[in-house]
């Protein structure tokens, strides 16, 4: 799964790295070392005059009972909740590593590991999106989820989910309008691309910053 990420790159090196020639001028982004769900973020995706956008969207659907901030990989394009965003809004969201929580020994906390993939920053997470109507505000605002599939042998000994990354060549497939949604792009990440690291607890996110 993804439950936390790390964004070190500036709005100039995301847009190089995915393109984008939108929605950069009044775009403010501080470095965050530790993002979580409910959090505003940068993500890729393409308006709809064709173009590829840089935005902040809310990371999560609220729902009365939880916040959905991940989505399957797997029967996605089935989903009752998803199909129709996989196959219409589907976005790339940019971080530089990715956080998992291991197993833990009995009395201990769990274990933080950093997932990243060497020399590719930002890397590419694979995501879909979503209007949602702000109670507080009374305003739609676009949501995002990340995809998450099966781990790699790197990953599997840490957690049973992971986060579905995009090779750079496929980015724009990915966020092209298709007549079929791209499932053939939401591969497992090689293991001898990945990188696990052991690491000590980032800092907590400001509460000023999330809805949730």
């Amino acid at each position: 799964m993804c439950g936390r990420y790390r964004r070190r790159s500036d709005k100039q090196r995301i847009a190089e790295a995915f393109e984008v020639g939108m929605g950069l001028e009044d775009l403010c982004l501080e470095p965050e070392e530790d993002i979580s769900p409910g959090s505003l973020q940068p993500v890729v995706f393409r308006n709809d005059d064709g173009e590829r956008q840089l935005e902040l969207m809310r990371w999560g659907f609220k729902l009365p009972d939880r916040l959905l901030f991940n989505a399957r990989s797997e029967g996605i394009d089935s989903s009752k909740f998803w199909s129709e965003s996989f196959l219409e809004r589907r976005c790339i969201v940019p971080a530089d590593a990715v956080f998992e929580s291991g197993p833990a020994d009995k009395g201990k906390k769990k274990p933080k590991y950093e997932i990243a993939i060497p020399g590719q920053e930002p890397l590419g997470m694979a995501g879909v999106w979503k209007l949602w109507k702000n109670p507080k505000t009374e305003q739609w605002e676009r949501t995002f989820a990340i995809l998450t599939g099966e781990p790699n042998e790197i990953v599997a000994p840490i957690h049973d989910r992971m986060t579905t990354f995009l090779e750079p060549r496929d980015y724009a497939e990915y966020l092209a309008i298709t007549e079929r949604p791209p499932l053939h792009l939401l591969r497992i990440l090689p293991a001898q691309k990945t990188r696990a690291k052991l690491v000590t607890p980032a800092p907590k996110v400001p509460e000023q910053t999330r809805l949730f």
